[in-house]
């Protein structure tokens, strides 16, 4: 039977409670892009990239929920959000060793 140890993919996740400076790349995929939905995901992040069938973002961590409770009300169908990576910051560089 296969080892399905994956300690050393979660060693550097994230927690929700993650409430420092830190930004996260954040892919946000929606049905169709409009200038609606990129007002709605402009006011809690920075959108980086529009890619065929979503938005490439950079985000705190704690405006993801947001993110997706301001498309929700909206009644914007959001497929899947997913938190890439933590990026680097001129401001957070002390809080990564």
């Amino acid at each position: 039977m296969e080892d399905n140890n994956y300690n050393h993919f979660l060693k550097n996740v994230a927690s929700p409670l993650d409430y420092s400076e830190g930004f996260y790349l954040v892919y946000i995929e929606v049905a169709v892009k409009t200038e609606e939905i990129n007002k709605i995901i402009s006011e809690h992040a920075k959108i980086t990239s529009e890619l065929e069938f979503g938005y490439l973002c950079e985000s705190h961590m704690q405006a993801i929920p947001e993110i997706a409770r301001s498309l929700s009300q909206k009644n914007h169908a959001i497929y899947q959000m997913v938190r890439l990576v933590r990026l680097t910051k001129k401001s957070d560089d002390k809080e990564v060793k």
